[in-house]
């Protein structure tokens, strides 16, 4: 008789399998080495599930997102926090020391924490001004700005000191002393894509347009600000319904994780004006129908593909289950137009869970007698 798999080992998986969710979801990418690099970031907490502690998994969704987000900020940029190019751009201390400092410490300076105070305070106030424009600071709006002021690494009391901020006009914003033009352009363009998550509100653009006057950047930067947010929310929507669709056929049937999984790449790839569809076509359960009707590059269809396999490997299938999944996956990837990229896709994301998984199998404790 089959020995049942130890309880200790499927919880690491299952956290595993989500923060590989959350990876590729974030970024529209399947990169080994960003699942490596947020692996290393995330082992105190894989290896304390692996001990038998309960582990952080995507359910516990608001808890879950701020950790994420934190883990991921020294690695890639987020495509769905809208202040992602400030944190790319240096603002965030979550690296630890930089240059000659680092060989040394990993503690940062009292320099670059002022820079990432000022900087990064600013960005975080620009944010809530415009998604406050409206006169109200909606769910996602707290959420956009908590986990940005969390991604910035600052320290704790500072970190609740600006978060506890109320949102201000942004007529009433003052631009910190030496903001380079690269972090007033990263901050424009962030302020603008905040403006654009629930559609085109001409108070929120109104705001926006403040800011970037208050920062003294040229009208065609402010300009080339708006369009590339433009792009992003388009790029945006081009590979969020996909992966909510791959998810949602994939896991046919096995509608509570289906159902769980789909809402939560939805939050994660999908601009709010374009996920009420979705979340809709979750809510109603009507099955997916494989039409031809997504297009994508060979990067994003690696990506929606390697999202839906890490969806489809978190509740730990048998090889029977595992082998009637890939059939249904592989008829995904056909309609995204390579079926042979179903394998590649569930090649990388099993050799890189495999492997951490084999690193965390030494820390289970032994069963008891």
């Amino acid at each position: 008789m089959a020995l049942p798999p130890n309880i200790c080992l499927v919880n690491a998986a299952r956290s595993l399998c989500d923060d590989v969710f959350f990876a590729i979801a974030s970024t529209a990418r399947l990169d080994d080495g960003t699942l490596r690099a947020l692996a290393k970031r995330r082992a105190p907490v894989l290896q304390a599930a692996a001990r038998g502690a309960p582990g952080e998994h995507l359910g516990a969704w608001d808890t879950w997102l701020v950790r994420m987000t934190v883990a991921m900020a020294p690695i890639q940029p987020l495509r769905w926090l809208a202040m992602a190019d400030v944190i790319d751009e240096g603002i965030s201390l979550e690296g630890g020391a930089r240059g000659v400092r680092s060989l040394f410490t990993s503690k940062p300076s009292e320099k670059d924490v002022a820079r990432v105070k000022a900087f990064g305070g600013f960005a975080a106030r620009a944010l809530a001004a415009v998604l406050g424009a409206t006169g109200t600071f909606q769910m996602e709006a707290k959420s956009q700005r908590g986990c940005f002021i969390a991604s910035l690494g600052l320290p704790e009391e500072d970190e609740r000191a600006l978060a506890k901020e109320e949102p201000a006009r942004a007529e009433t914003l003052e631009v910190p002393e030496g903001l380079p033009p690269k972090i007033a352009r990263a901050v424009l363009r962030g302020a603008f894509y905040a403006a654009m998550l629930e559609g085109v509100d001409p108070r929120e653009e109104q705001a926006v347009l403040v800011i970037g006057k208050k920062t003294a950047l040229p009208a065609e930067e402010i300009t080339a600000a708006h369009g590339e947010a433009r792009q992003r929310i388009e790029a945006a929507r081009a590979f969020g319904a996909p992966c909510v669709d791959a998810i949602r056929y994939v896991l046919d049937g096995e509608t509570e994780s289906s159902d769980e999984l789909a809402v939560a790449a939805a939050k994660l790839t999908l601009p709010m004006n374009h996920r009420t569809e979705a979340i809709t076509a979750v809510n109603v359960g009507g099955k997916v129908v494989l039409a031809k009707k997504h297009s994508l590059d060979k990067k994003q269809r690696e990506a929606a593909l390697a999202l839906s396999w890490a969806a489809a490997l978190r509740s730990d299938p048998s090889y029977v289950r595992r082998s009637e999944l890939a059939l249904r996956h592989d008829a995904v990837a056909a309609d995204l137009g390579d079926e042979g990229a179903g394998k590649d896709a569930r090649r990388g994301v099993e050799t890189f869970i495999e492997d951490e998984l084999r690193a965390l199998v030494p820390l289970v404790p032994p069963p008891l007698p």
